[in-house]
C-alpha cells in the first residue's frame, strides 16, 4: 500500500513525491525544492529497504538519533517495517529538508520519526538528524494519517514573510523560557499534538496533565520547564505558512536536571499559529543536541 504523502516545497510550487521514488540527478551545487525532496525520498527508500550504504553522505557527516551520535545503519529506521504516512518540508534557502513519517515498526506498533537532512554540494548529505518516538504514546490514527493542512498553500493575503514566520516561532520558544505567551500569535482554534496525542482543547491529556488548556494557555503559569536553548529553524516556507523549529528544553527543577528534545512544525495562517505538530522526547544524560556548526 502506498503511504499517504504530503510534500511541502519551500519557496516553490508543490510537488508530490512518493517516498519510494528513484534517485534523480542532482545539481552540482545548489539544491532546489525538487532536488531536496528527491534526496529525502531516496533516503527514506534506502533506509526502509536495508540499503543505507547507498545513501550519499559527506565525509564529515554528523548523524544523530535522539541527539546521540550513531552510524547511519543504527538509527531508528532499522526497526521500521513500513511507512504509512509522510509529509516533507523543504527549504532551498537553508539546504534543509525535513520529513515527518508515521511508521509501522517491526513489532506492528506505530512510531513517529522526524528526519532532517542538510544537503550540500553534489546532493551529498552533511547532517542526518532524527527525532524518533517509538514509545507507547504514539497515536496510530494520527501519525498514519498525517493532516494535509500542513501542505496547503495559503492565499497571498494570509501569508507572513519568511522573516516574520521565523520571528513568530522564536517568540514561541522564548515563551517556553519566560512562561509568558504572546496571545496574539495564536488562532482561537489552535491545537497542539504530541506524537499524535491531542494536548489542547480536550478535557484530559495524558502528556502534560492538568486542566484543559489552549495553545497559548499551555505556555503560561508555572510549568517545570525552561529555558529553551539551542534553538534552530531549519525550514521556513512562507507560501504554506510552515516553520520547523528545534530546541533543547531544560527542566532544572527535576532531580536529574532532565532535558527534552523538542521538534515542532508550526502551521501559521494570517499571522497566527493554527496547528503545532510536536515530537518531545525526554533525554536522560544528554547535554546537547549537536550540530553546533
Amino acid at each position: 500500500m502506498q503511504p499517504r504523502t504530503v510534500v511541502l516545497c519551500g519557496l516553490l510550487a508543490t510537488a508530490i513525491v512518493p517516498f519510494a521514488s528513484a534517485q534523480t540527478a542532482l545539481p552540482a551545487s545548489a539544491c532546489d525544492s525538487a532536488c531536496l525532496n528527491n534526496v529525502m525520498s531516496s533516503f527514506l527508500k534506502a533506509m526502509t529497504t536495508g540499503a543505507s550504504k547507498s545513501v550519499s553522505v559527506a565525509d564529515n557527516a554528523e548523524i544523530r538519533d535522539n541527539a546521540k551520535l550513531v552510524p547511519l545503519d543504527q538509527t531508528a529506521w532499522r526497526s521500521v517495517k513500513a511507512i504509512k504516512s509522510v509529509m516533507t518540508f523543504s527549504d532551498p534557502a537553508t539546504g534543509n529538508v525535513v520529513s515527518r513519517a508515521g511508521v509501522e515498526l517491526a513489532s506492528g506498533k506505530p512510531g513517529y520519526i522526524s528526519t532532517r537532512l542538510k544537503v550540500v554540494g553534489g546532493g551529498r548529505i552533511s547532517d542526518v538528524e532524527l527525532s524518533s518516538d517509538t514509545s507507547a504514546r504514539v497515536v496510530a490514527e494520527y501519525v498514519w494519517n498525517l493532516d494535509p493542512l500542513f501542505g496547503s498553500v495559503l492565499p497571498a493575503d494570509q501569508r507572513l514573510s519568511r522573516v516574520d514566520l521565523e520571528a513568530l516561532a522564536r517568540r514561541y520558544f522564548h515563551s517556553l523560557s519566560t512562561h509568558v505567551a504572546i496571545t496574539a500569535d495564536f488562532d482561537d482554534r489552535c491545537d497542539r499534538y504530541h506524537s499524535g496525542q491531542r494536548i489542547t482543547n480536550v478535557a484530559i491529556n495524558t502528556v502534560e496533565g492538568g486542566p484543559p488548556r489552549t495553545c497559548a494557555g499551555s505556555l503560561g503559569g508555572n510549568p517545570p520547564w525552561g529555558p529553551a536553548t539551542e534553538q534552530r529553524f531549519p525550514v521556513v516556507d512562507a507560501e504554506r505558512g510552515i516553520v520547523v523549529g528545534i530546541t533543547l528544553l531544560h527542566y532544572p527543577e527535576l532531580p536529574n536536571q532532565a532535558k527534552m528534545y523538542v521538534s515542532e512544525v508550526f502551521k501559521v495562517v494570517s499571522g497566527r499559529i493554527v496547528r503545532i505538530d510536536n515530537i518531545g522526547l525526554m533525554l536522560p544524560g544528554v547535554t546537547t543536541l549537536g550540530f553546533v556548526h
